[in-house]
């Protein structure tokens, strides 16, 4: 096991940098954020104060990478799991990885996030 104490978290991304406000509907606000990154949502799990998606690239099965949506802040959050893989996971990894770095814990509170600051 990992835990969460081996992520670190960058802020990639704003709903002001996006020029959409914050009190909008989530789904258009990852919609958005998702046009930016030039991306689509693989997994989504949506808790009262954050979301974690899991985003690939379209036709690179090996491009995907974990982020927090901040529902408070508007913010979009890196995930980096400490665990020596670059590039992206697979489908098939993400399951496992969501588990071992006990990422729904950065969704259900992204305050944890400023203390995985990298």
């Amino acid at each position: 096991m990992f835990g969460k104490q081996n992520v670190s978290a960058s802020e990639v991304l704003s709903t002001r940098d996006m020029n959409v406000r914050p009190g909008r509907d989530v789904t258009e606000i990852v919609g958005t954020f998702l046009t930016v990154a030039e991306a689509v949502v693989a997994h989504w799990v949506e808790y009262s104060k954050g979301l974690l998606l899991f985003v690939m690239v379209p036709g690179d099965d090996r491009s995907g990478e974990f982020y927090i949506y901040d529902r408070r802040k508007g913010s979009f959050w890196l995930l980096n799991l400490a665990d020596s893989v670059f590039g992206g996971y697979a489908l098939a990894d993400m399951r496992q990885k969501i588990k071992d770095f006990r990422l729904l814990d950065f969704a259900e509170d992204p305050s944890l996030l400023r203390a995985a600051k990298g």
